[in-house]
């Protein structure tokens, strides 16, 4: 129907769902009908990104609904009209369409050009350099705004009819640009590559788009991607031709009467993926997207190239002696073997569990390498925020994460370098190594310099890296880079159950010790066990007088269950931070901000990286929008708007996953069947192994054992060890040849 906006009744910044009235000429139901000013008649109306802005022409499509505040009209989609009147151009210019022109700019604008205004904007924009207040740079604000809400207007009138929300038609825009109409028009599976659309999703707008036949290329190609993507979220860097054909089949026969699509024309269009487009790359009999086999590649090559210097072994055994009389530290005979490895070859890896004397290696490594250079450039990173922080705390030594390191900026998933160089330094320490990617290591091992000497040091009983591969695992079962792993254990509480049972877990042992400070509560169930945790929680957050970052409730899961990081997140969130009347709140989703509150990052940003963990200062309302700023540690504040989509979870429940690099003086650990694939050894290690004073575990018994009896590594589709051993061999054949 036509209607004018009267008032914006609600909105909801982090799903943009908008409840406003409107006037309408049309007839409305009888239980609609209220008389509004010159006769008309006046409804509310529901839906995502209502436009509220008075003197608007609108067009809704939608539905009546009778819900619990009456009769109102749930809307599909809608359409904005370009307005003809001075009145309408001057509540369109001003309303949050366009940015750059508010209202004060929209009554100058038509002052001067009145109903030429949008031919002006279309055709001669540069006239506008002569309104009061338009600068050269808030003219091509103007200009890009206004044809972005153009653009965005005539995808809308395109897609809406498909079932898309206005949301979902925004985020195709924000993705695709200017062109994002002519790529959806000509091929619509091309949504699949944006996040939240899946082939399932895109199949049926496709089909309603463009009426695709079954076995069209198109679609056959986006169910191919699909599989490989899918196959990279679950840390796979290839899949073979019979993945890749069960499962296209799979997507691509989802619903029998639409006709089946062939095997053969699944082969045809992975040949053409492969012979003409280059989407797809085959190397001996292992399919992989050009970024994953790129990455594996190029990693390879880089560290064979490290590892090829030659004139890099030094003799320190004077120095060490001399560090170690120094510092009053006798160090083991595994700790020497692992510096002395260090300094001997210009590729090394270390690894042990914690408390097995990392930190004091490093620490020896760096003293040892400004004697033998005060000049040397020294680089310790990490790949989180959390993990740098802490690698700088034990060390006292500056440190970086490994994206600020090699310059990649942006969110996660994207590859956007803000100053790609070859790195300076001469000595570069990583720790936290099990959590690297095949990504992140590629472009690490990329940017060291010929030269430089590297260490990496990490856990290798530890969980896979979230993203794909497992890189760490691979170079030590590689057998060609020189590694010590220690087995010493030197804190204090070494003796303690926590680190007990952490070896037993390792070692496939079920006779787990439980005392004080290894605590076990029965729970039949999934709710139980929830309510259980919350009580837990409390307590020893009473105990620890009531500081958050003393203790941590981790899970093996998100979601998917009610002892889940979510959905703990809930309730624990109401016990910590509860609503307190006249305190500000801001809701972004199913989420309630409050201040004090306890919060995670989950995108890498210029300033935190995904997995920092902060505390809400303080929330506030600006220009018309919710504003909340987050302290996240060392000077970094970060101000989040209505509009930012924001990247922030609550952190009083998280994953395992997002614990790595962190140590807790509690942990809370639900157990249960409900978890199912992830009862996986290394995961229930990492779990217990990030507490320092105590772990409180809440379930079964049995879903203990299941975890611990469960081999620690799911087998990943990578090659990246033999990738490093075939490369190796090579470059010492040629040497061998050209010496």
């Amino acid at each position: 129907m036509q209607c004018r906006p009267v008032r914006k009744i609600y909105y909801n910044a982090g799903n943009g769902y908008t409840v406003a009235s409107y006037i309408t000429e049309e007839e409305l139901p009888e239980k609609v009908v209220q008389k509004g000013n010159g006769g008309y008649g006046l409804f509310q109306a529901v839906g995502i990104e209502l436009p509220t802005s008075d003197g608007l022409d609108l067009e809704l499509e939608g539905e009546w609904k009778n819900g619990k505040y009456g009769m109102q009209y749930e809307v599909s989609c809608f359409k904005v009209y370009t307005p003809t009147t001075e009145e309408g151009i001057r509540a369109y210019l001003s309303s949050n369409l366009i940015k750059g022109i508010g209202p004060v700019t929209a009554e100058e604008i038509v002052n001067k050009f009145g109903k030429k205004t949008f031919y002006v904007l279309e055709n001669c924009p540069e006239e506008l350099l002569n309104v009061r207040g338009i600068t050269e740079s808030r003219l091509n604000e103007i200009i890009a705004c206004y044809r972005k809400s153009n653009d965005l207007r005539e995808l809308m009138v395109y897609m809406s009819p498909l079932g898309l929300t206005p949301r979902k038609i925004a985020m195709i825009q924000e993705y695709f640009g200017n062109a994002a109409l002519h790529i959806v028009k000509e091929n619509p599976f091309r949504l699949c590559e944006i996040s939240g659309f899946g082939f399932l999703t895109v199949d049926p707008i496709a089909i309603r788009a463009k009426n695709f036949k079954p076995n069209n290329p198109f679609r056959i190609k986006a169910a191919i991607q699909h599989i490989m993507k899918e196959a990279e979220e679950e840390g796979h860097l290839f899949l073979t031709s019979q993945n890749i054909l069960d499962g296209a089949s799979r997507l691509l026969n989802h619903k029998r009467d639409t006709g089946l699509v062939s095997e053969r024309a699944i082969k045809d269009a992975g040949n053409d993926m492969i012979r003409k487009e280059g989407s797809l790359i085959v190397d001996r009999g292992a399919f992989y997207t050009p970024k994953c086999f790129h990455a594996e590649l190029g990693a390879a090559a880089a560290l064979v190239k490290l590892m090829m210097q030659k004139g890099m072994e030094v003799k320190i055994d004077g120095i060490l002696e001399r560090i170690q009389k120094n510092e009053k530290i006798i160090l083991s005979k595994k700790q020497k073997e692992a510096i002395r490895m260090a300094f001997s070859h210009p590729v090394s890896i270390i690894t042990g569990g914690p408390g097995r004397g990392k930190t004091t290696i490093i620490r020896f490594i760096i003293a040892i390498q400004e004697v033998l250079n005060k000049e040397a450039a020294i680089l310790l990173c990490a790949p989180t925020g959390k993990a740098r922080r802490r690698m700088y705390e034990s060390t006292g030594y500056p440190a970086l994460t490994i994206h600020k390191a090699v310059g990649l900026t942006g969110e996660e998933g994207e590859d956007e370098w803000n100053d790609y160089h070859t790195m300076p330094d001469d000595l570069v320490i990583a720790d936290e190594f099990s959590m690297v990617d095949m990504f992140l290591a590629d472009k690490l091992f990329s940017s060291i310099k010929s030269g430089a000497r590297l260490v990496m040091v990490g856990d290798k009983d530890q969980i896979e890296s979230v993203g794909p591969g497992n890189v760490f695992k691979e170079m030590i079962d590689s057998n060609v880079i020189p590694v010590t792993i220690l087995d010493e254990n030197f804190r204090q509480e070494s003796n303690s159950t926590i680190y007990q049972n952490g070896d037993k877990i390792n070692k496939n042992r079920l006779d787990l010790v439980f005392d004080d400070t290894f605590q076990f509560y029965p729970a039949m169930n999934a709710k139980e066990a929830s309510e259980i945790i919350q009580k837990l929680y409390q307590e020893e957050l009473e105990m620890q007088k009531g500081t958050w970052d003393d203790v941590q409730v981790l899970s093996p899961l998100r979601k998917d269950t009610e002892v889940g990081a979510d959905a703990l997140n809930l309730v624990l969130h109401d016990i910590v931070n509860p609503h307190r009347k006249g305190y500000p709140e801001v809701k972004n989703g199913k989420q309630i901000f409050r201040e004090n509150d306890k919060v995670m990052q989950i995108k890498n940003m210029d300033e935190v990286s995904n997995g920092d963990v902060g505390e809400v200062l303080n929330i506030y309302h600006q220009d018309g929008k919710n504003m909340m700023r987050v302290d996240f540690g060392d000077e970094r504040i970060m101000t989040y708007e209505d509009d930012d989509f924001w990247p922030l979870i609550h952190a009083y429940a998280m994953s395992v996953h997002k614990s790595q690099g962190s140590e807790y003086p509690v942990v809370i650990l639900p157990m249960l069947s409900c978890f199912r694939r992830m009862l996986r050894r290394n995961l229930f290690y990492t779990a217990v192994t990030r507490a320092q004073k105590k772990v409180i575990i809440v379930g079964s018994k049995r879903a203990m054992a299941q975890a611990i009896r469960t081999d620690a590594v799911t087998k990943r589709n990578t090659r990246f060890g033999e990738q490093i051993q075939r490369l190796l061999s090579e470059s010492k054949r040629q040497q061998r040849k050209t010496a």
